[in-house]
């Protein structure tokens, strides 16, 4: 009998992905630290590693691939709407980056003044964060993860669980802020459009679209983010975040109307409502799998400890005392 992809599994995976991505910053800090200079080869490095564990359980699971990632057809008509769903929910990821910043640093343009990113090749950036990068998250933490967990028929624990992995994985607290959000965001895409791939389109053009934004400012400055960093106080924030909030209080609702006209235009009317309360008939409870168990404990702390520099600096010492 074929036991099939279920929640116990996928935090299984979500382990071995973690403890396999420490393994790889360790080894390429300590073996190939030129692997590490360059932006788009360590980028193509993280999400092979991140990716190959969870499509190995997968494909051991007895899973038709391409069903259970839900690789469909969509409607010309609804890519199109992606692309104003994609701007009406860029002013909420604004929010949560610019409110993540009051106590820590905005990691991409941090990484892109160190890796001197303005002097790169604008196709090829392009092509790793505009390109890979989507493919390969969306096809883990929408496909994957997110069928996953949904398997267990709690539609809105697997979308916080497969928005938290999504947020987990980048690394960082202040990406890990706006990823979360963003994840919402594409599991929402995900159920009116019953295609993976408008959640590769959302993530294609979200990241596309800073990356263009950001080269264009480090090329014309290399040093712009340092030089504009001590002008950036949490009261300039505060206001940031105040003034975008009120641009969130159009573009929010817009968005939700955006979503149910694509779910109309797919013939998947009512797509939305598995993620709305719902009474429980009386003598109707139904058991449901657990979402989080001891393995996905066990990575968020790895993760958690990786994020803040501790897991490194324990590694470090353990390697210290033996040597």
């Amino acid at each position: 009998m074929v036991i099939r992809m279920n929640s116990k599994k996928a935090n299984w995976a979500f382990l071995v992905t973690i403890l396999c991505y420490a393994g790889m910053v360790f080894a390429v800090a300590n073996f190939f630290p030129l692997f590490a200079e360059s932006l788009v080869f360590s980028n193509l490095i993280c999400e092979i590693v991140v990716v190959l564990p969870m499509l190995v359980f997968i494909v051991a699971s007895g899973e038709n691939i391409v069903s259970f990632l839900g690789i469909h057809k969509m409607r010309f008509t609804s890519v199109l709407m992606t692309g104003l769903f994609t701007f009406l929910s860029v002013p909420s990821l604004t929010v949560v980056n610019l409110f993540s910043q009051l106590w820590v640093e905005n990691e991409v343009a941090s990484a892109m003044e160190n890796m001197n990113a303005g002097q790169m090749p604008f196709g090829l950036l392009l092509f790793s964060t505009g390109l890979v990068a989507p493919v390969f998250e969306e096809t883990l933490c929408r496909g994957a993860y997110y069928h996953a967990y949904a398997g267990s028929g709690r539609r809105i624990g697997a979308m916080v669980m497969s928005a938290l992995i999504f947020a987990l994985i980048h690394m960082n607290f202040n990406q890990a802020s706006y990823a979360f959000v963003m994840g919402v965001f594409a599991v929402l895409l995900l159920e009116v459009t019953g295609s993976l791939w408008s959640c590769i389109l959302y993530h294609s053009l979200i990241n596309g679209s800073q990356m263009m934004l950001l080269y264009g400012a480090f090329k014309v400055n290399p040093n712009v983010y340092s030089e504009q960093a001590g002008t950036i106080t949490p009261d300039f924030l505060l206001y940031a975040v105040g003034a975008y909030l009120v641009v969130v209080a159009v573009t929010l609702p817009l968005s939700w109307a955006v979503l149910v006209w694509i779910s109309i235009n797919e013939g998947r009317q009512g797509a939305l409502s598995c993620f709305l309360p719902k009474k429980a008939l009386p003598g109707k409870a139904e058991k449901k799998d657990k979402l989080v168990s001891v393995p996905f404990v066990l990575a968020l702390i790895l993760c958690i400890g990786m994020m803040t520099g501790s897991f490194f600096r324990i590694v470090e010492k353990i390697i210290l005392m033996i040597r």
